[in-house]
């Protein structure tokens, strides 16, 4: 009797602590990041300073040039630490290029505090968006 009631409360510590991790882990990305945007293999070189803010499973951003990239807000996924899947909700015009709205797969690194999330074209064209995360 005593082993099994000793087995039954090591499976709910168990069970408890997967629990907890799995909240605090369920949306690390949880706060502001700031950094850059580029266009890489594009005939203008152009590097924009963009902030990106993640609430739960939420995004908003803006960037310091219009559309380049586009930002507003949006969902988000993360698939096994190795992808973030946008889904940018903003209506946009049609007079600019939408490749450069945020939305889709982006491949993931994660790196302590700063994260670097890329997206490569068909036409050798690679988003690349580097980001640190501000203190709070």
């Amino acid at each position: 009797m005593r082993n099994i009631f000793l087995l039954s409360l090591s499976l709910c510590t168990l069970i408890s602590c997967s629990k907890d991790k799995d909240e605090t882990n369920k949306y690390p990305l949880n706060g502001t990041y700031s950094g850059t945007f580029k266009r890489y293999n594009q005939p203008e070189d152009k590097t924009a300073a963009v902030s990106l803010e993640f609430n739960k499973n939420t995004w908003s951003g803006n960037s310091n040039f219009a559309k380049y990239p586009a930002l507003n807000q949006g969902t988000y996924t993360m698939n096994d630490v190795d992808a973030l899947i946008f889904k940018n909700t903003s209506p946009w015009t049609a007079d600019f290029d939408w490749t450069f709205i945020l939305d889709g797969m982006y491949i993931l690194h994660l790196n302590g505090d700063s994260l670097i999330f890329t997206k490569s074209y068909g036409n050798g064209a690679v988003d690349v968006y580097k980001l640190k995360k501000q203190a709070q």
